[in-house]
């Protein structure tokens, strides 16, 4: 069976396109704070613009095209219920030692309260599929390209940020 960190790995390696499988948390942060949605302003694409293939690489494909998502699944083990996850990746617009807002491509904007519990990787851009490095919350700035991995339903805490920098391999990566 596989789990909810593994399904939460791999999301985050397959939005932000290369190897950060190992920053999956389902853990909970501190006091949520509040999330911001901005109109979009263009469709998401649609499925049938993929391009042929496999059924997997046809998922694979989205996923790397994916500016956020929200997934829902079965609490675990031992747990009742349902978990609302979020991820966006587009660039840091706020950050805070208790705060991160991300803004992606489309105009969407959410805010996640940071915690003790919150992993944090730098793995710059063009960097390749290596894991990063661990980081800190403090390390994020503004305009930097981000992952923001988390839970929650109206208000969202963030279980795992991977911070892309902002150097000449970021410029171009959202052509």
């Amino acid at each position: 069976m596989i789990t909810k960190a593994v399904v939460v790995a791999g999301a985050a390696a397959l939005i932000l396109g290369g190897g950060s499988a190992a920053l999956a948390s389902s853990q909970s942060g501190p006091a949520p704070a509040s999330s911001t949605v901005s109109p979009a302003s263009s469709a998401a694409d649609s499925a049938g613009a993929l391009p042929a293939g496999k059924d997997g690489r046809r998922v694979r494909l989205a996923l790397l095209r994916t500016l956020h998502a929200e997934w829902v699944t079965r609490a675990g083990k031992g747990g009742t219920g349902y978990v609302t996850h979020h991820a966006i990746r587009g660039d840091v617009t706020a950050v805070s030692p208790t705060s991160i807002t991300v803004k992606a491509q489309d105009g969407l904007s959410q805010t996640f309260a940071v915690g003790k519990d919150t992993v944090v990787r730098s793995h710059p851009l063009g960097s390749g599929r290596d894991k990063g490095t661990a980081s800190s919350i403090g390390q994020v700035h503004t305009g930097d390209k981000a992952l923001v991995i988390g839970t929650g339903t109206g208000s969202l805490t963030a279980t795992a940020v991977v911070d892309g920098g902002t150097g000449k391999a970021a410029a171009g990566a959202d052509s």
